[in-house]
């Protein structure tokens, strides 16, 4: 019998015979896109996953590599990865932010040589947080939504659940997979690249984006399930969610990526770690290739503002759309602080367990206001 799950795997490696999964951990929730906002307040909060000099400018690859930890699962991956984050909206106006916890998977093709790894400071955006895209696009498919049951029928959509999700709500994304091979970046930071001539996650790479990279899919777990007790006090208790963007509808999710990874270690993954049909990285681990963190990861926010707890508004001013109306820039955006303290911490007793490996407490501090 093919479960749910065995279904979404099976569509996941249609064009990918290799693939791995990690689970990650959040390094900060805060109001910073150094892709579309670099140096300055972003205009809507964000869930990051990566490495510890995440901010609101990130100047190079080697400026993420330099990262004293990463919350990526891997050790030498120090990317950045941003994704809009989930709050509940009560019937009084206010807001409360949604917990979660992400995973990434990345696909390519089972034959050493096929995959052409990111080059530095490469940088992407999968989705529009602006606008949602054209039904039917290939934008528009790269999103999706889980409506999670986990002791009965999970269904999925292209729209955030309009019922409750027993088990919480999964927001799922794919980034594009071909590149034109010239522009690390482009001014929409979309357009020097593509997804594949199937859609997102399905076909081969088109002429004019003939170069294969890795695909990365994401998969970002938000805990509605603990909000269904509270649907009578919410604003709209049929779908009472809302993204930070003000999208209530899931169709302006979205999400960046910027190239942190050691390069050599990204080339071997892509070229060896072929060994789990499960994508299972342990063996590859085992071998060598990567290693996974003795440490947990996290680092303070670097915008001076709060978006956690019961907020009366989201963070930025965002107004709550339904219909793609454009969000208002922030006219008293909150101020930068110096100071970001970075927590490297050992890992838990059930991480030892399954790692092997114990680190060691450590909090420092970077001064992003003298930073080159």
């Amino acid at each position: 019998m093919i479960t749910f799950s065995s279904f979404v795997l099976l569509a996941l490696t249609a064009s990918a015979k290799a693939y791995f999964l990690v689970g990650q951990s959040i390094l900060v929730i805060e109001r910073a896109d150094p892709i579309v906002s670099p140096g300055a307040v972003a205009g809507h909060v964000h869930r990051v996953i990566g490495g510890s000099n995440f901010g609101v400018e990130i100047p190079s690859s080697d400026y993420l590599r330099e990262s004293e930890c990463t919350s990526s699962g891997i050790q030498e991956d120090k990317s950045a990865y941003w994704f809009p984050q989930l709050y509940f909206e009560y019937a009084d106006g206010s807001f409360e932010l949604v917990p979660g916890g992400p995973v990434t998977y990345y696909l390519f093709p089972d034959q050493s040589g096929q995959t052409t790894i990111f080059p530095d400071n490469f940088r992407m955006i999968s989705g529009n947080s602006a606008q949602a895209p054209p039904l039917g696009s290939f934008a528009q498919e790269a999103v999706s939504f889980l409506c999670l049951d986990f002791n009965g029928v999970s269904t999925k959509s292209n729209f955030l659940p309009e019922t409750p999700c027993p088990s919480g709500v999964r927001a799922q994304l794919n980034f594009q997979s071909c590149w034109n091979g010239k522009d690390v970046d482009s001014s929409d930071h979309k357009s020097h690249v593509s997804y594949r001539s199937g859609g997102p996650d399905s076909g081969d790479c088109p002429s004019d984006f003939p170069v294969n990279l890795p695909r990365i899919f994401n998969e970002m777990y938000y805990d509605t399930g603990s909000f269904n007790n509270k649907t009578s006090q919410a604003k709209n208790p049929n779908q009472p969610f809302v993204f930070s963007n003000g999208d209530a509808t899931g169709a302006m999710y979205h999400g960046d990526f910027y190239m942190g990874w050691e390069r050599a270690t990204l080339q071997r993954v892509v070229d060896e770690c072929h060994c789990n049909p499960f994508g299972d990285f342990t063996c590859c681990v085992q071998q060598g290739i990567m290693t996974r963190p003795t440490t947990t990861c996290s680092i303070t926010t670097q915008i001076n503002e709060e978006v956690t707890g019961r907020l009366p508004k989201l963070p930025g001013n965002n107004p709550v759309r339904l219909n793609g109306e454009l969000p208002q820039p922030d006219p008293n955006p909150p101020s930068l602080r110096c100071d970001v303290q970075v927590i490297s911490q050992p890992v838990t007793k059930r991480e030892e367990n399954l790692f092997g490996a114990r680190g060691h407490n450590r909090f420092s501090k970077r001064d992003d206001c003298t930073k080159s």
